[in-house]
């Protein structure tokens, strides 16, 4: 008797993984990524018949905290019979966090209508945790910081924050909905939610308002930087502070995290009073 014929499925897959090994996100055939791990270790549960597309790109040594991916598989094993099997496959420092059945339509990158990042500025020094944080030991005027963060929301070109290659393939007019810059405890927090990012357009985002802060930067200097394209390389952080944070996917979804979340994320905080722990 024959076995009985599987389908092909599509999973939704949210991720949380530590950046700080991989080259980013997309697979590439000579670096290790995250989508080239997670594909190696599906194709070795369910064979070569198998898809994985992530919410976005990172770059190298980006962390993800909430990172959506869809599976496509040829399977009859439920979501949670993937979510343990998967996991006994992927390295330590990459988690699945929930699995479950997607409609054959769905996509994590092109029905995604919002990311929002995390970036975790450290104003001392943290040995323990140095892989998740971009220690910044000069004076940081957060104030400075959050006036000039509120200048770069609502839509507008970002040339300034990305590279020339770039643009010539995609539009530099991204819409961001958010940027908070918040203190707590040892720790500077900027969270930017946007519709899309631009390749190291976060990263920039935090160099120019932590020059800001050093009073490097003006207002003036922002505004100037939305209006007239100018060369950011040196004011581009270090990737290893950056978390991707969220994805999201209707927007009712994004209106309640605009309206309701809060800095500092559960997930990343510090804890001020039993410096350091980073509950990761």
């Amino acid at each position: 008797m024959d076995a009985p014929q599987k389908h092909s499925k599509r999973f939704k897959l949210v991720l949380e993984f530590d950046g700080s090994r991989y080259s980013g996100w997309q697979k590439q055939d000579d670096a290790k990524t995250i989508q080239g791990t997670l594909l190696k270790a599906a194709t070795d549960l369910f064979g070569e018949q198998v898809d994985v597309q992530g919410s976005g790109r990172t770059d190298a040594g980006v962390h993800g905290l909430h990172f959506i991916a869809h599976l496509e598989a040829l399977t009859d094993l439920r979501p949670q019979e993937i979510m343990l099997k998967l996991n006994k496959l992927l390295p330590p420092d990459i988690a699945l966090l929930d699995c479950q059945r997607a409609g054959a339509r769905f996509h994590a990158r092109h029905n995604c209508i919002g990311r929002s990042y995390c970036y975790q500025i450290a104003r001392n020094k943290m040995a323990l945790h140095c892989g998740h944080v971009w220690t910044v030991l000069e004076p940081l005027d957060r104030d400075r910081m959050q006036e000039a963060a509120s200048a770069l929301v609502g839509m507008h070109d970002f040339t300034s924050f990305t590279d020339r290659q770039v643009i010539k393939k995609k539009s530099p007019l991204v819409m961001i909905h958010q940027c908070q810059v918040v203190a707590t405890g040892d720790l500077i927090l900027v969270r930017i939610v946007g519709s899309h990012f631009l390749w190291k357009m976060v990263r920039r985002i935090v160099g120019v308002l932590t020059a800001v802060g050093k009073g490097q930067l003006s207002l003036a200097d922002i505004h100037q930087l939305l209006q007239a394209p100018a060369t950011l390389k040196e004011h581009t952080a270090p990737a290893q502070g950056l978390f991707f944070e969220q994805a999201f996917y209707n927007q009712d979804e994004l209106d309640q995290f605009l309206t309701t979340d809060v800095l500092p994320p559960e997930r990343i905080s510090f804890q001020p009073d039993k410096r350091p722990h980073l509950s990761l």
